[in-house]
Formats: C-alpha cells, structure tokens, sequence
C-alpha cells in the first residue's frame, strides 16, 4: 500500500476510537442534523467556499486536472493539517481551518441505475460537489427524481482531500497512484473511501428534505451560454429542447457530419471509447454504451443547442456520457436531429479549458425524455454500425486492452 494511504489509514484508525458508530447499532439508522455538527464541535462552511479556496491556493482549475507527470501536476487540497510525510509531496497543500468546518448539500444523483458508479453528488444552494465514496450508494442516500424528494447529507471535513481529475473537483480520501491497463503510471489527487464504515466517519446522512425546482439549474437554447460555467460544474442540470448531432459518423440518412475537435483531435459521436489506453480509441456505436460477451465500455452521445459549432470546449455543445455498466447500455438512442430533453450531472472532462468536453452523468433511463418515435430502430442499427465494432480492442472481459 502506498505511504500516502498508510497515512490516511491511520487517522481513520484515530477518528473510528471517538466518533459515531451507530452502523454497529440494529434498528432505524440515526439522521443527522445540524444540531449533531455542533455537538462535534464544527462550523458550516458552504460548497462554493470550498471550492473557491482550491482556486485561491492553486490559481484555478484549469492546468490542474492532470494524472501524468508526476505528483508536482497531481494538485491536491487536504482539509487540515499535513503530517509530516505529506510535506515532501509538492501536489498537497493544507488547509488547516476546515478541520472545524462540515458542508451539508442534498442529494442530486443516484447510483441504482449503474450509470454513476461510487460518486455522491450533492447541492446546497451555492455549488455542487462530487463525494467519492462506495457502491450502492443509493441504499443510504435518498433521490427519488418521481416525487422530487432528496436527502441532506452532512461531510465532516477533517482529514479529507479535495482533489482534481480532469478539472473536476471531488472530496475522497488521501492521493494514490498505480500502473493503468496501458501500463502507464497514474498520479490521482484524491481517492474513494470505498469501505462504507469508514466513509461514515467523515459523511452523515441527514433528514429527508423535498428536492425544490431551484435545485435543478434549468437550461435552453436562450440562456445556455450565461446559465452553465465553472461555478455549475457537479450540479444537476436540465437540458430542454436540446438536439441530438452526429458528427464524424454516418446517421440514418447516411449521411455525416464533421466530427467534432478536442483540442487537436477528431473525436467521433456516437461512439464508443476504450478509456485508460493513453490516447482513447473510438469505434461507431449506436446504444448509449457498449456491453456485449461481457465487455463493456463506456458510449457518448452529443447533444448541442449551437449546431455550427465544431469544438467540444466551446458552449452549446455537450456529450451524454454513459457506462457499460449502466442498465440501459444497450439501449438505443436518438435519431440524428431529434430534439428532447435530458436531465444529468454537468461535468468536465479535459486537462485545460481549451482542450475541455462537458459531459453529462445520467442518474436514470427516465432522464433522457426523448419521443419513441426519435429512437433509433433495432434494424437501423445493425445496418448502421460497422462489424469492426463488436470487436473493440479488448481482452480479459474487459479489464484490460491490447492492440494487436
């Protein structure tokens, strides 16, 4: 294990002989309030101030969203004060106030669909942010989108880390590397808590509370470029009458459009994509994401409200990223043109602004509104996408990629 995650292992050991373990303890789990906070000692401090103290100590996020090269480009902010073995890492600066300081946010995603997987999202009126946590996350924290009803959840800051990847602001646990399946050696800033007992020491679920009209940031082709920047990265975010492009692939008619440039390459949509190969690859694929003999790969889909624009950084033009893993991989998707509505996390994607593809992380099947009538047929489909396709470069189900 690496000396990063000792480190983080041991104050966990610390905090677990004082706090809360009422995970241990049959019969209906504890909600918290802010009245618990206080009992502990902390101090509410909001989302955005969070996320603004990142851009004060590290000048932005743009520049900072790198994996490679070294810890020196990993930035990483710690919420307390840095032990001695993590001054000699460049990437991790201390912030030693918020030890006494918790965030409360309600809950914006779900993870019981498979789409998103070990991330919590949550909003409190000044800013969203990603909490890297476990699986089944749904089981302790409430979204139900059909009745609009959320739940707070509170995150005791001490100890935590408040990392970048790909300009995308997370908290999670102590910075960690490791070798991917290209061989390639990864510097992440921060880490999942993947074992829900632990997580609990930091993250409390709160009282069940309505999901209001205001907590979904309502989007069109009028307003999109003032409504949707950097301060509404994390938040869930309603696209209404946005249209479906292909670019750089035959659609229905056969006809194709230019692809799209991301930063300096030609990307493809739809497709699918083998990620974590050093330079992704790309093959035509018309379901939201790729799951077939049990390899499964992750689909993107462009929406755009600018049809003229060809760069994936510029406004209006956003891409509805789905997992193979997700329950609707398979599914099919829009028709080149259609318009609909699509509901979703707004993320980024991209190491600097001018080289950025927003993404979008669905929740749900039911949040991509589209008439039946739009979809593409199954017999469309298979006339559309290539043999080459169903033979991505895979191999070990998935787990690992080759390109021979």
């Amino acid at each position: 294990m690496k000396s990063l995650k000792i480190v983080f292992a041991l104050l966990v050991g610390v905090l677990a002989a004082g706090c809360y373990n009422d995970f241990d303890t049959p019969g209906p789990r504890k909600l918290y309030t802010d009245e618990d906070m206080t009992t502990m000692g902390l101090t509410q401090v909001s989302i955005k101030a969070v996320k603004d103290q990142f851009n004060t100590v590290f000048g932005g996020i743009s520049g900072t969203g790198t994996n490679n090269g070294g810890w020196e480009n990993t930035k990483t902010l710690k919420f307390g004060e840095l032990t001695s073995e993590e001054k000699q890492f460049i990437s991790i600066e201390g912030w030693s106030e918020a030890a006494g300081y918790y965030i409360k946010g309600k809950v914006i995603s779900s993870d019981r669909q498979g789409n998103i997987y070990k991330s919590l999202y949550i909003y409190d009126g000044t800013a969203a942010i990603e909490l890297k946590l476990y699986i089944g996350l749904y089981l302790d924290y409430l979204l139900d989108l059909e009745n609009m009803k959320s739940q707070w959840v509170y995150v005791r800051l001490d100890g935590l880390y408040l990392g970048n990847y790909r300009m995308m602001l997370s908290i999670g646990g102590a910075p960690s590397d490791g070798i991917n399946t290209a061989g390639t050696h990864k510097y992440y800033a921060n880490s999942n808590l993947d074992n829900p007992k632990v997580a609990k020491l930091n993250v409390f679920a709160g009282e069940y509370v309505p999901l209001e009209a205001s907590d979904i940031l309502e989007v069109n082709s009028s307003n999109y470029t003032t409504a949707l920047g950097e301060a509404q990265l994390g938040r869930l975010v309603r696209f209404n009458g946005v249209k479906i492009r292909y670019a750089g692939i035959p659609n229905q008619d056969g006809v194709t459009n230019p692809p799209m440039l991301n930063g300096t390459f030609e990307n493809p949509y739809p497709t699918w994509i083998v990620t974590d190969w050093g330079s992704p690859l790309y093959g035509a694929w018309y379901r939201w994401a790729y799951n077939v003999n049990n390899v499964r790969l992750y689909g993107s889909v462009l929406m755009c409200y600018n049809e003229t624009e060809t760069n994936t950084a510029n406004p209006g033009v956003y891409a509805i990223r789905t997992s193979g893993y997700s329950q609707f991989a398979m599914k099919p998707i829009p028709k080149d043109g259609a318009v609909g509505n699509v509901l979703g996390i707004y993320g980024v994607y991209g190491q600097r602004w001018d080289q950025a593809q927003f993404q979008i992380s669905l929740s749900r099947i039911e949040d991509l509104d589209f008439k039946t009538a739009d979809l593409l047929t199954d017999a469309q489909i298979d006339e559309m996408t290539p043999a080459s396709s169903y033979e991505p470069p895979v191999k070990n189900g998935g787990d690992d990629y080759t390109d021979e």
